[in-house]
């Protein structure tokens, strides 16, 4: 019974110290899980803020050229190998994708076409087309990532896309296979959405969005930049989409590296230890969930394994052994032992109980302390990633100048490391400007007050030279001393250039305005010059034609043939019809040269107006006329009554031959929310292979002899429309009739 219970106090010490070891072992596995996450998410920021830049520079220079664009990003490229792509995606509405494209073809790309892949492009709010795309050599399986292709129709893609407009923060889409000629690479493409100023069109949150920066970046190769093991790699993970099923083929994968002759203890591990410890980190990544699965590794478990299980095993089989070599010499002594033998049992029983609880207490606080330990690194981790993943430059000095705290983007600023500055003096640092620095700082600490918005220009050590905004604040102890100051710097460099920049750009803008306004000014007087010049010269021969050949019918009418009346009525026709071009010419450039005022405008009244003379100039015509009451326009009264009378005049004309003709005034809203208005007649029509031809100037679709006509009228409207900023446009088949729609702009709704 003694050595029984021996074995039994020498197997829960055994038991207990090879979970100790164990546990030790899950918890640096933890760890080491945690840090391997933050490093993975620290990459994602490193290429979260290689877009930004690209959204940077779109938002800056937003009039610039694709060349200007290309070279921009092929600079940025060159300085982040690591990305397979980097693109600027534009939002494009359907109602400027033609002059989108028009734009890009002005740029050198003749052939550029916004498309989905496989499938004509379907009716869409908006697009979201492609610049450049893929790099030569590389494609994305499944994918068409060519230029001018869609995104909104990829469905992994959109979604991605989707999400990052939502959450307005960098988002990762769902893996994909990038294909180059070296093999085949997991990659995932990550999308950053670009606001602007609102400028009147469609608007997400608090400004416009422009669109999206996109970068394809392989997994493969982000991780192993994350991933920083200079022992040989201690642990086996592998990296997994949490999407994806524990079967599926991991997005990366790295064993740990076993050693040529483990050695005794590890041999005895692997008899008592059981199953390498294992621990899964699951992690936000862009909006998507990544799972990391690690097993110890032999390195690992060499670093937390010892000799105390086994010691505790063989002095506890010793002590067992001897105590019941004892116990048997007790029992030959006799009865006399009895007692004794008795009373050591039950001291021994409580001695066990007791070392029970002692075990029982020291479980709990072991439990305890790794819960705690957990705990603060969890935080510590947390806070080191916020801090560092701050693009701005952060310093925290106590009122001794020296640096207490500062993140990546300051220590790079000073071309040091965060080792080298935390618990560094300002005077060892940067000792040229560290007098300056705490002037400044001995100020706030003197009257406890902030100082925001500092507009500094600042040496870097490399010699570079940028300008800064600073902000610093005080840190005030339980007494209200100050005890530190935490300073926060972002460089505005390039926002100082690109104002500077806007500015001589305005200032150009203003000398080319005033220079074409002259211009076209003088254009106008040359235009009108030209144009009385030309009514007065051709008026004068045409009555000459005309009063000659009415004389010779009145005075030598008589002898002359029947064909030469014939002859002479068509002579002073042609004439009159010459007359009729002229004045129909001067009136359109009198129209392109009328300054266009905004009042409210009736255009039912109108058209109601035009109907009433029609009629009293053809009583003997039957025609239904159906005239709703229209919204009111603003625009000029004068101009857009021009507007009605041609197109109520053409329905009327065109009809004329109809027994029972109709026409109609009315509006409908059209794409946009827009307000078109139309006139709607059942004349002869006109063939749509023609439509192009419609509102240029002399341009007819029918002969003189069948109706009359300058082939003005519908020139005219056009010309007018477009100083209103609106559109016209018709709608026609042979014999059917015709409805012609126009529009005017945003500034001619009248509220």
């Amino acid at each position: 019974m003694v050595f029984g219970a021996g074995l039994i106090m020498t197997g829960v010490a055994f038991s207990w110290s090879v979970a100790f070891e164990h546990d030790s072992i899950a918890v640096e596995l933890v760890q080491r899980g945690a840090a391997v996450a933050g490093s993975i998410q620290r990459e994602f920021g490193v290429r979260g803020r290689v877009l930004d830049a690209v959204a940077s520079f779109v938002v800056v220079t937003r009039g610039e050229t694709r060349a200007d664009l290309r070279s921009f990003l092929g600079q940025l490229a060159r300085s982040e190998p690591r990305a397979a792509m980097l693109d600027w995606v534009p939002r494009v509405s359907a109602e400027s994708l033609r002059a989108y494209e028009e734009k890009q073809w002005l740029q050198g790309l003749a052939d550029f076409r916004v498309h989905r892949a496989g499938e004509p492009l379907a009716p869409a709010q908006d697009y979201l087309p492609l610049h450049f795309g893929i790099g030569a050599g590389a494609s994305v399986e499944k994918m068409d990532l060519t230029p001018g292709s869609d995104l909104s129709t990829l469905p992994d893609v959109a979604t991605a896309i989707s999400t990052a407009r939502s959450r307005r923060a960098t988002t990762a889409s769902a893996t994909v296979r990038l294909v180059r000629p070296d093999g085949t690479y997991n990659a995932s493409i990550f999308v950053m959405p670009v606001t602007g100023p609102k400028s009147g069109a469609a608007s997400d949150g608090d400004g416009e969005l422009l669109g999206y920066a996109i970068g394809l970046f392989e997994i493969d190769t982000m991780v192993r930049d994350a991933i920083r093991d200079p022992d040989g790699s201690a642990i086996s993970f592998q990296l997994r989409d949490a999407a994806a099923s524990r079967e599926s083929t991991p997005l990366f994968s790295q064993r740990a590296t076993r050693f040529e002759s483990p050695g005794a203890l590890l041999a005895l591990w692997d008899l008592v230890g059981g199953p390498s410890p294992e621990h899964e980190a699951g992690f936000d990544l862009g909006g998507r969930q990544w799972r990391l699965e690690l097993v110890a590794g032999q390195r690992l478990i060499a670093a937390h394994v010892s000799w105390i299980p086994w010691i505790f095993a063989t002095a506890g089989l010793l002590m067992s052994i001897a105590l019941a070599m004892a116990a048997s010499g007790y029992t030959t002594r006799g009865a006399g032992l009895a007692s004794m033998r008795r009373k050591l049992s039950g001291e021994r029983r409580e001695h066990m109980e007791k070392l029970s609880r002692i075990n029982d207490d020291l479980e709990r606080e072991k439990l305890d302390r790794r819960r705690t330990e957990e705990s603060l690194f969890r935080e510590k981790q947390q806070f080191q990633l916020m801090f560092n993943a701050v693009p701005a430059m952060i310093f925290y000095k106590d009122t001794k100048n020296r640096f207490l705290l500062v993140n990546e983007a300051a220590a790079a600023s000073m071309g040091r490391s965060v080792d080298e500055m935390e618990g560094k003096p300002c005077s060892e640092i940067i000792p040229a400007k560290a007098y300056e620095l705490y002037r400044d700082d001995l100020e706030i600490i003197q009257n406890g007050k902030p100082k925001l918005g500092l507009i500094e220009q600042t040496e870097l050590p490399s010699g570079k030279t940028i300008w800064t905004r600073t902000d610093k604040l005080p840190e005030y102890d339980a007494m209200g001393r100050v005890v530190g100051i935490l300073v926060f710097s972002q460089d505005v460099t390039e926002h100082r250039h690109a104002e500077a920049e806007i500015r001589r750009l305005n200032e150009e803008l203003e000398q080319r305005v005033g220079v074409r306004t002259a211009e076209l000014r003088a254009a106008n007087q040359e235009l009108e010059s030209f144009a009385y010049s030309v009514s007065h010269d051709l008026r004068t021969p045409l009555r000459t034609i005309d009063g000659f050949s009415r004389l010779v019918v009145e005075e030598h009418g008589d002898a002359l043939p029947p064909a030469a009346h014939e002859y002479l009525q068509r002579l002073r026709g042609a004439a009159q019809r010459m007359g009729n071009l002229i004045d129909d010419l001067l009136k359109l450039t009198r129209v392109s040269r009328a300054e266009v005022r905004h009042e409210e405008v009736d255009l039912s009244a109108i058209a109601r107006r035009v109907i009433e003379d029609l009629r009293r100039t053809g009583p003997e015509r039957r025609v239904n006329v159906m005239i709703e009451a229209t919204p009111f326009a603003a625009g000029d009264p004068v101009l857009l009554a021009n507007v009605i009378d041609n197109l109520v005049g053409n329905a009327w004309k065109f009809t004329g031959r109809k027994p029972e003709a109709r026409i109609e005034f009315g509006s409908r809203t059209v794409d946009g929310g827009r307000t078109a208005f139309y006139v709607r007649d059942n004349g002869v029509g006109f063939d749509m292979v023609y439509v192009d031809k419609l509102f240029g100037a002399f341009q007819r679709l029918h002969s003189h002899e069948d109706f009359e006509g300058s082939g003005i009228g519908l020139a005219t409207v056009q010309l007018i429309i477009r100083r209103h900023a609106g559109e016209v446009w018709a709608e026609s088949a042979p014999d059917h009739g015709a409805t012609f729609y126009f529009t005017l702009g945003p500034d001619s709704a009248w509220n």
